[in-house]
């Protein structure tokens, strides 16, 4: 997966304080003249000291100044942008079947780039260490928080599905500090999942966002597991918009199958015979 600088600053913003946004807001406003800055002349256009410019490119993994410029650059790349092709009552069978694959694949490839391996790492630290695991979703969310349910469970987690938004903010203030919860939201923007993870996060539970970036549940949490959304999806919800969301579950449970020294940590043992009884002929 490709290291994208602007876009890790760009998922980060939200997070950055004081001289560090100052930073931020010039390479994000402008990174074709900063990229031709030198340090001191970066330094000065963010009011800020040469040093607190190292930090920052060490922030995002950065060796030194001239690497920071080159993987800055490397982010100016021209992309191409997210193609997604709308089903309309003119196609056949076929067109309709080939633009379901096409518009998954480049949502599926638009993710590789912008996923962020690190956050990753640390919501899979949290869930290890958790006594308990909410897992918190509204609408078709549900169905990604009761998949998640379903491979942690079969991991030998403790967690559970919280449904409708009552229950969930009647459970959120009752978490405790050894407790994580996790919310599911495509826009982020759901009032009572935001209003939840404000409780939970107020009670010493940590809080997991699995949302687009900059939204206010991402703001809220204290960690955010960004998926943006390629889509316009304001007035309609297009059929590829959980995909990605079903990869970051995915890629939750290979880290914790690694961390819990797994021989095949992508793969999950089955269930028990009893339990998927099925014909043998």
């Amino acid at each position: 997966m490709r290291n994208d600088l602007l876009r890790r600053i760009a998922l980060e913003h939200p997070s950055l304080t004081g001289a560090t946004l100052r930073i931020a807001d010039v390479l994000l406003s402008a990174p074709e003249a900063a990229l031709k800055m030198s340090m001191a002349e970066l330094s000065e256009a963010a009011q800020t000291s040469d040093p607190t410019v190292v930090r920052f490119f060490r922030r995002f993994d950065c060796a030194d100044y001239q690497d920071f410029k080159v993987r800055l650059g490397q982010g100016l790349i021209p992309q191409a942008p997210f193609d997604y092709e709308a089903i309309t009552n003119a196609d056949t069978p076929e067109s309709v079947c080939s633009k379901i694959v096409n518009n998954s694949l480049h949502a599926i490839q638009r993710f590789a780039r912008d996923v962020d391996s690190a956050a990753i790492e640390r919501a899979t630290q949290y869930l290890i260490d958790a006594k308990g695991i909410f897992l918190f979703g509204l609408g078709i969310s549900e169905t990604i928080a009761f998949d998640a349910e379903h491979k942690f469970f079969r991991l030998g987690l403790h967690c559970r599905v919280v449904l409708e938004s009552q229950r969930q903010l009647l459970l959120a203030p009752t978490l405790r500090n050894d407790e994580v919860a996790v919310f599911f939201s495509h826009s982020g923007s759901t009032k009572s999942l935001v209003m939840a993870a404000a409780m939970a996060k107020g009670k010493g539970a940590v809080t997991i966002a699995i949302c687009a970036p900059g939204s206010r549940l991402a703001q809220t949490c204290d960690l955010t597991v960004a998926v943006p959304a390629y889509e316009n999806t304001e007035l309609y919800t297009p059929l590829t918009a959980r995909i990605n969301h079903l990869l970051v579950v995915n890629m939750l449970v290979a880290m914790l199958g690694l961390r819990q020294g797994r021989e095949l940590p992508d793969n999950l043992a089955a269930l028990d015979p009893w339990f998927t009884d099925k014909f043998m002929d």
